[in-house]
């Protein structure tokens, strides 16, 4: 049996609405239960969600506020008044500010933007900048991405005579700032029909309703797609549809920013969510995270395409020294995780000295991924004794909650359920851990901190086909409430299976059905190629793409996790470097055993070797079998009383192997009788070695036969001289016990050494009650 990493769990859904979404939409029965897994279940908005780029925009002003807004926005450019825009350092924040800045250029508005440093200024307005706006002739300040819970930023611009708008999407606080006018859809008594916007979406709006069709630039669709896509708001309803046209724009071609953008990301590929998501907005972020988030605007408002290329080379540069830098703190922060995971600890602290502030949170979603327990990284600054940190959590834990439970020992901390910020002296690392940790213990049981995978369907890899992933496509762009397809392969045979990349690091496999064959491919799953059996029956879950080469289009999972039900049989009967692949095995995981000293003098593993005896209770999951047992019966009694055991390494090391010499059948006895009747008395060496030659039989065969009549009376051996027993009493070959031994010893082999692995496994579950591991939970 092999584990998954994940815990699977298969969506359940009502198939009756499934059955009439794929008969009204003439779409298949898998692409109906995504749909309806989704919330859809009625033709209408299937037809919406499916021909999304076909739909119109919602009318923006519906959003409370928006008439007072745009009409401030008019008066200030009748007047020539100056206007800010007070933006963000994040993708979302930089794309918000260039679609507002751009649509006021547009309209003949005099505009500047600010976006605040992250080490200097931290998040969102602040007090300073509004005071910097007044000098510098400001008469109006919009804000976007950010606002909606800085009330002393708005305050002060009232009392300078400042007219302050604030447009974000994040949740409002039961008071909110006293503003000109507030855009967000979240807001009390907003009537706009949908609530999901991001920053950009929201500033997406405003562009919409200040601009005529005539000066509307559709590239500020393409914006608010990078911004929307990479502040993981849900990708449905008018999110979906702004990333749907936003991505058509790129792909054809778009601002000169965005372009360079797109070259450093994808090359000359396509653009989908993915690229955005986890390229080109890594790169945006790049700026404010590692310096200034300045150059990520400048590019996004350039339309110079060797500026834009200059300024794309630069945020490349910053990418990856923030990537190395996360890497580097990630990789001591897991030094640490590991003897915190080994002692227990269910919630993870972390330290260093000077820690990169910018990238913590990032080092901390990796820890996150390799140990799934809530993790929180601490910046210690040595100088003022300091540490400020970032926090990740898992599903079942609330971060926020547990930064409160032990907040005794904090300066200040923020959040939510999945993510955090904190300040605490780093005088109180030790007893803040402590905390922490007993908060996460109590919460936490060993269940929860099993990642759970969420399958969309189980599938058979029959079903699966290039016509069903092209209509699965018709769901793109994925992203948040709406993520790509993931299914589970029902267990199935491998036709093929191996390592593949320079450094073996990833797993191609193919799966047999019964008229098609699915290949699949789990990068960073080179790993599992020494735990599955050839004869293992596999199941799999992963996402369906399409594998274009040389004109061929084929069917391909892109594998997520893999599991094996049942029992595993390993055929380790010809391999020479045994002790190689023991030392490959997980250390006291494993039971050797052997049947027979000779087999332990033979490997001489020390004392790692069992031995076996009756009623041997095997404390490992996995066994290897060194040796034969003297009697079938003898590893039959071992598995029933073993049944937890579910790996079997299969040497059956046997000194005499007789492959290739056959056992005496009844008529070879009855002739070299009759030659010993015949002849009476001889030496026995040279009448073997004579028969041998005559009759093409082996010395060993004529040996045995000999010690057989030896052994029923029929003959006696003195100093190598082999005589007749006249008249002796009669006896069946079986009456001799070297015949018995010899019969039962090639029987053993002939089952265990000689045939097809499969028909060891089969043997083996005949002994075995194992019910398989159910997928639905």
């Amino acid at each position: 049996m092999l584990e998954s990493k994940n815990h699977w769990i298969v969506k359940k859904v009502d198939e009756e609405k499934v059955q009439r979404l794929s008969e009204s939409l003439h779409i298949s029965v898998i692409t109906a239960r995504l749909l309806v897994a989704r919330g859809i279940e009625d033709a209408v908005p299937a037809e919406r969600f499916l021909h999304c780029s076909e739909t119109e925009f919602y009318d923006s002003t519906k959003m409370k506020g928006m008439n007072e807004a745009s009409a401030r926005i008019r008066e200030a450019v009748s007047n020539n008044e100056p206007i800010r825009v007070f933006g963000d350092y994040d993708a979302d924040g930089v794309t918000s500010t260039a679609i507002l800045v751009r649509a006021l250029q547009a309209i003949g508005a005099q505009v500047s933007s600010y976006i605040p440093n992250r080490f200097k200024n931290g998040y969102g307005p602040n007090v300073e900048a509004v005071e910097q706006a007044k000098k510098d002739g400001v008469r109006l300040i919009i804000t976007v991405d950010s606002g909606i819970a800085a009330r002393e930023p708005a305050e002060r611009a009232g009392l300078l005579g400042i007219d302050y708008i604030v447009t974000d999407h994040h949740e409002p606080p039961e008071l909110l700032p006293e503003a000109y006018a507030i855009l967000n859809p979240k807001q009390m008594d907003c009537s706009y029909p949908f609530k999901g916007l991001s920053g950009a979406g929201v500033a997406l709006k405003l562009a919409q309703e200040i601009c005529s069709p005539e000066n509307f630039d559709e590239n500020w669709v393409a914006l608010a797609a990078v911004g929307t896509i990479a502040d993981l708001v849900p990708l449905v309803d008018e999110n979906r549809l702004i990333a749907t046209r936003g991505l058509i724009k790129i792909n054809e071609g778009s601002l000169a920013g965005i372009n360079a953008l797109k070259a450093k990301a994808s090359g000359t590929g396509p653009v989908d969510s993915d690229v955005i998501g986890f390229q080109m907005a890594p790169r945006l972020n790049a700026a404010g995270r590692m310096d200034d988030a300045q150059i990520a605007l400048d590019l996004l408002l350039s339309d110079d395409p060797d500026e834009s290329a200059m300024d794309a080379e630069q945020l490349e540069s910053l990418n990856q020294e923030r990537r190395s830098i996360v890497d580097r703190i990630a990789k001591e922060a897991d030094e640490q995780a590991a003897g915190y995971v080994r002692r227990g600890d269910k919630g993870l602290v972390l330290a260093g000295n000077n820690w990169h502030q910018g990238v913590i949170g990032i080092a901390a979603s990796k820890i996150v991924g390799k140990y799934y327990r809530p993790v929180i990284i601490l910046s210690v600054d040595e100088e003022t004794g300091v540490a400020k940190g970032s926090g990740r959590s898992i599903d079942a834990f609330d971060l926020y909650q547990g930064l409160q439970d032990s907040s005794d020992h904090l300066i200040q901390f923020g959040g939510h359920k999945m993510a955090a910020g904190l300040t605490l002296a780093s005088s109180n690392i030790d007893a803040f851990r402590d905390a922490f940790n007993a908060v996460a213990d109590r919460s936490l049981n060993a269940q929860d901190l099993i990642p759970r995978m969420v399958c969309d369907g189980v599938s058979s890899v029959d079903e699966i086909s290039v016509e069903l992933i092209d209509e699965l496509s018709r769901l793109a762009p994925f992203g948040t409430d709406n993520p790509r397809p993931i299914f589970q392969i029902e267990k199935a045979p491998l036709s093929k299976f191996g390592a593949v990349g320079r450094d073996s690091s990833h797993l191609k496999l193919t799966f047999k059905g019964q008229d098609k064959e699915l290949d699949a491919i789990g990068f960073g799953f080179g790993e599992w190629l020494n735990l599955i059996s050839p004869i293992d029956h596999v199941a799999a879950v992963g996402e369906l793409t399409i594998n274009e080469w040389n004109g061929f289009r084929k069917p391909q999972l892109l594998i997520r996790d893999l599991r094996v039900e049942d029992i595993q049989v390993y055929d380790w009967r010809s391999l020479k470097a045994i002790r190689e692949k023991i030392d490959q095995l997980a250390e006291n995981s494993v039971t050797l055993l052997a049947f027979h000293q000779e087999t332990v003098e033979h490997f001489q593993f020390g004392g790692a070797i069992t031995n076996y005896e009756p009623g041997l209770v095997i404390h490992d999951h996995a066994l290897i079998l060194l040796d034969l047992p003297d009697e079938e019966s003898q590893l039959a009694r071992l598995i029933e009383e073993n049944a937890h055991v579910n790996q079997f390494y299969c040497v059956f090391y046997h000194a005499n192997d007789h492959y290739f010499s056959a056992f005496p059948a009844r008529e070879h006895f009855v002739w070299y009788y009759a030659l010993i009747r015949q002849r009476h008395s001889f030496d026995l060496n040279a009448m073997i070695r004579q028969i041998a030659g005559y009759k093409g039989w082996s010395e060993h065969s004529i040996s045995l036969m000999t010690q057989v009549f030896f052994e029923l009376g029929f003959v006696k051996i003195e100093k190598g001289v082999l005589t007749e027993i006249p008249s002796p009493v009669k006896a069946p070959l079986t009456a001799s016990e070297t015949y018995q031994r010899e019969k039962d010893q090639r029987e053993l082999e002939a089952r265990f050494c000689y045939s097809p692995i499969a028909e060891i496994k089969a043997w083996m579950l005949k002994y075995m009650e194992k019910e398989p591991v159910s997928s639905d939970e």
